[in-house]
Formats: C-alpha cells, structure tokens, sequence
C-alpha cells in the first residue's frame, strides 16, 4: 500500500533523524534500545509524554509477560541482570475454577509447581521504564521529555514530518527517513490512514491495584497440607492467577512494588459492563462471582482503578515501503488473557529493526513488508478468536483445561520458536519451516471448532484437582525441544515436524475425551488400536463418515502413550452424575 504524502512542507526540516519513535513506554522505549544495540550510529529521536523518572509501580496494564517476551527482554534486549534483580520471577500462568465454592481448596487448578527453564517476569513498568531511559540516554537516544506529538506527515520521497509540542508547549517539527507510532491507543497513524479495524463482540476490562500482597496462598489455611504442598515454597502469588467463570476471568497479578494488581475481563453478552464500571461495583461484582476473592479485600487500600471498554481492534497495515511502522497498542490488541501483549510488541519491535537496517543496505523488499504484516496481524486476529471464542466455556474446567493445554503446546511449539530462533526474519528460514508444519493450520481451526462445540455440549462427566502443566510428558519434550536459541534450519525443521506429529496425536485425545463426556456410547465406534483423521474430529456423529474421520491421512502411529497421559490428567466425577470411562485397551 502506498499512502499519499500528508502536508505539502518542501524544505526539510531539522534536525533529522534515522527514526522517530512517537510515544516511549514499554513499546517505544524498548525499540529504541533494540536499535541502537543493532547500530550503534543509527539517530534515533524518542517523544515521550512523560517526564522521567517515571513513578515506581506505575498502573499500567502489561506487567504479566511469558516465555517470548522473557526471551526478548532477557536476551534480545540484553537486560538479563537487571530483570533478574528488579523484577518478579512469573510462576507461569494459572486458572482456578468454581468461583462459588467456598473451599478454595476444592476448586480445579492448572498451574505449575515449580519454575521453568526459560525465565518470564512480572513487571514492574516504572522500574523497566526508568532503566530503559538511562541506558538509551547513554547509548545516545535523544529523548524529548514531556512532548506531545500534534502531527505526522508521512512523505517518504522527501522524508517524514512530525510535529509535537515540548514540555515548554513550543511547537517544533522534527524530519525522519522511519516514523514509528507507539502511542498507544490514541491509534494515531491508524486512524490518520483509516487502518483501524473494529473487531465484532464487546470485550471489557476493569483493573485496580491494592496495597500489598493478595496472595492466593492465603485463601487456604495452612493446615490444609495436601494443597500447599503440591506448590512448595507458597509459589502461586508470582504466577499470573486467573479465577475463571462463564464469560469472565478475575487476575491477580503480583508487582514488584509489593503490591497486586487485580482485573475483571468479561465478554459483554454475558455481563453487562456497567455492572463494574466502578470500584465500588466492581467489588460488588466480585462479591457476587467470587466471594472467597472479595472477603480478601476486606480491609484493603485500594489505589487507582481504570477501564476500558471494548479492548481489542485490529488493523490492515503495520508496516509500510514508505518506511512508517506501528506497534505495540498503536498496531493492534487481543486480549490479555494469555498475556500477550509484550510478545507482539517483541515480534513488531524486531520487524522494525530488521526493516530499518534493510533500508539502510538498500535491500528493503516489498514482499517481506507484505509478510511481515500478514504476520502480525494474523497473529493478533488468531489470539482473538482463539480466546474470544473461549468465554462462552471459560466456566467449564474440563473443556477450558484441555484447551489452555493445547494453547501451550501451539504456544510453546510453533510461537515461541520464532522469536528464539528469528525464524520470521529470514526468508529461506521461514520457507523451510513453514512447509515441516504441513497444515497445522488447518488442524489448529478444525481443534478450535471441536473445543467450541464441546463447551456447548459438555456434561462434566469427568474432573481434576490439579494439572501441573509443564509435567505432563508430551508438553514437557515440546517445550525443552523448542524454547532453545541458536538452532541450524535443518534442527528447526526437524523440531516442526516433531510439534505437528505431537499436535496431531494430541488432537485425536481431545477428540476422544470429549466423547467420553459428551456422547460415551460412542466410544465403541472406536476400536483399538485407535487412529483417526486428527483433521476431521467433530461432535456431530452424523458427519464422520462423510468428513473422513475413520480414513487417516497419515500412517497409524501408536496413540497409546500420550492418550494415556491426557487421560491420566483426569477422573470421574463423583456427584450426582456418573462418569463413564473410555473403553480402550491402552
């Protein structure tokens, strides 16, 4: 796509730089840092609204990251020790159910019971910002403190305009061969291009901070042994908690200032938005979906609160020829739920220093602008769906356990290589390791499908105390085998093929636990040894035939073994419901 130049300003004006970064925070800041690490030389201007330091524990969505923006910051970015020594260590993510249960004990539990390899951090945003400041100050970042931007003027033939306001309200007009807009949900360039995408469904979130620990440990009293102790060492707090429902999730997010941060997310059709608009509605709210989490406010210091409505939006363009780039919340947002966002601000980040010094060598290459956006914003939109489409079964822990265990092979297996390995940025890299994942695609659609329908059917016929996540057999080999850096394309290639065969036999137990819950007479449709077409599982017995379940597309393999594993996860329901089991000699 190219845009029409904006203003008809012919002299240039000064000074000039290689790159403008509109907005600092998390997104600006760390692009900064990630170009100037690339080329010491490169000119770099930040405008930044702020004026630093910036507070300790600032309020600002984004402190939760996983293992890609772990890698980023850590690796990437160089900033290992300071993350080590100024921000929380992330215990994973973790899901409660059955918010109405008074034992909290006895509520379903997915999580981990120790820390795993690969580091992930809940942040401390005024810390992160403040280090970000002085390290790009030092590596000769020009910093505008307090700026408002009013203006950008694309004009890629002459060079990009911006226009702001300092911390004095003097206007002044800087040049630009790249202009980035990291502002943020203003969705200036965007809008200015009429980019933005509203995407269908009504997502809303509230969030406030309180005053020292909320710590799920102590919803539980100590003498209930057997629960502390499949956690050691009162490790939930650092992990990013989610107490689920139909159509909502509660977060409970620890800071580095010792404090917690604490959300409501809810899909508009099952809570109306104005039910929680304000603090104290919002306790009112929780007081009715989780009353276990509200009698633990009791008596707190409640600092801040802040909404936000309809959340999440997409775009049709991140980045351009004519050398303007969007990111983090100036580009796109899903949803927090799997707390993606500094992954995407990673991935758009290193697109625009891979492009800047792509421009530099004269090798800027329309065909990679059009992936890399088809990159981005297929990522975005897939996250959306993929959670969105979840609300309506967040309140089922059997249906929502078996999907968050599928999102984190997909996760760990096909995401997070590209980051640790930059496969997205190498043309040969990428060709290669997009043909060993055969139609994964299409089999993540067809899984989410089965997932969608099961959450509509499901009859609870079976249930769980506790997943430990990163122990389950399958998961583990997937994650040791793909979150390593500095592997040659063919290991790559190979690990592919390796995460597509475990997605495929993974795709065939779900498919079978499934009927197990929903329509168990079926089961002995289903002989031994089992293997079916993982691209045509469904609910819906009458299209099996005709959709080729029973005639595979890939040699029979042995299903046993990681069946076995996810059938282990879980046990049958002992109220008032009998459970049936599958009916297969493993």
């Amino acid at each position: 796509m190219n845009e029409r130049s904006q203003g008809d300003w012919i002299e240039r004006a000064e000074p000039h730089y290689d790159v403008v970064i509109c907005g600092g925070g998390l997104a600006g800041s760390t692009l900064a840092r990630q170009l100037k690490l690339t080329s010491s030389d490169i000119a770099v201007l930040m405008l930044d609204k702020l004026e630093y330091p910036v507070p300790v524990a600032a309020h600002k969505v984004g402190e939760s990251s996983v293992e890609i923006a772990g890698f980023y910051f850590a690796d990437v970015l160089r900033l290992r020790a300071h993350m080590d020594a100024h921000h929380l260590p992330k215990h994973g993510l973790r899901y409660f159910w059955n918010g109405g249960e008074s034992d909290f004990a006895r509520r379903p539990e997915v999580g981990l019971s120790d820390y795993t390899p690969c580091p992930s951090y809940q942040i401390d945003r005024g810390k992160f910002e403040n280090e970000l400041f002085a390290l790009n100050t030092a590596a000769g970042v020009t910093i505008a403190q307090g700026a408002s931007v009013e203006d950008i003027r694309l004009n890629p033939a002459a060079g990009h305009e911006v226009v702001y306001r300092d911390a004095g309200g003097i206007e002044r007009r800087v040049s630009a061969r790249w202009v980035t807009d990291a502002m943020g949900r203003r969705l200036f360039l965007q809008r200015k291009l009429d980019l933005h995408r509203e995407i269908p469904g009504g997502f809303n979130a509230v969030w406030f901070r309180v005053r020292g620990q909320l710590d799920v440990g102590d919803f539980v009293p100590a003498g209930q042994e057997e629960w502390h102790a499949r956690v050691p060492g009162r490790k939930r707090y650092h992990s990013t908690n989610h107490l689920m429902g139909q159509g909502y999730w509660i977060w409970l997010i620890p800071l580095g200032s010792g404090n917690t941060s604490v959300g409501i997310v809810t899909e508009e059709r099952f809570h109306d938005f104005a039910q929680f608009a304000d603090l104290e509605r919002a306790l009112q709210w929780i007081a009715e979906h989780d009353p276990a989490t509200r009698a633990q406010l009791d008596g707190r210091e409640f600092m801040d609160f802040v909404s936000v409505r309809k959340f999440n939006y997409s775009t049709a363009q991140v980045f351009s020829l004519d050398r303007w780039a969007c990111i983090g919340e100036a580009a796109a947002f899903s949803d927090p739920f799997y707390s993606p966002g500094s992954n995407l601000i990673a991935f758009e980040n290193s697109i625009v220093t891979h492009l800047v010094g792509q421009d530099s060598a004269g090798r800027l290459s329309e065909d990679d602008v059009r992936f890399f956006n088809e990159f981005v914003i297929s990522h975005n939109d897939w996250l959306d769906y993929n959670i969105h489409s979840a609300y309506a079964y967040f309140g089922e822990p059997l249906v929502m356990s078996m999907a968050f265990l599928w999102d984190a092979v997909v996760g760990w297996g096909v995401a997070a290589p590209q980051m640790f390995n930059s496969i997205y940025l190498d043309r040969g890299t990428r060709a290669k390791v997009h043909g060993a994942l055969g139609d994964f695609y299409a089999l993540a659609l067809q899984v989410k499908r089965l997932l969608i329908d099961w959450g509509q059917s499901s009859e609870g016929r079976l249930t769980f105390d506790f997943i430990d996540y990163y122990n389950v057999p399958f998961v583990n080999q997937v994650y040791a085998r793909n979150l390593r850096p500095g592997k040659p394309v063919e290991e790559l290639v190979a690990d592919h093929r390796a995460t597509l065969r475990t997605l495929e036999e993974f795709a065939q137990a779900i498919f079978l636990v499934a009927i197990e819950d929903t329509m168990p007479w079926q089961l002995s449709r289903f002989r031994d040894p089992v293997w079916i077409d993982a691209w045509a599982v469904g609910l819906d017995p009458g299209r099996w035939e005709a959709d080729g379940l029973f005639r595979p597309r890939t040699e029979p393999r042995d299903l046993g073994p990681l069946l076995a594993q996810v059938k282990g996860l879980y046990r049958p329901r002992t109220s008032e419901r009998e459970s049936v089991a599958i009916d297969l000699d493993l």
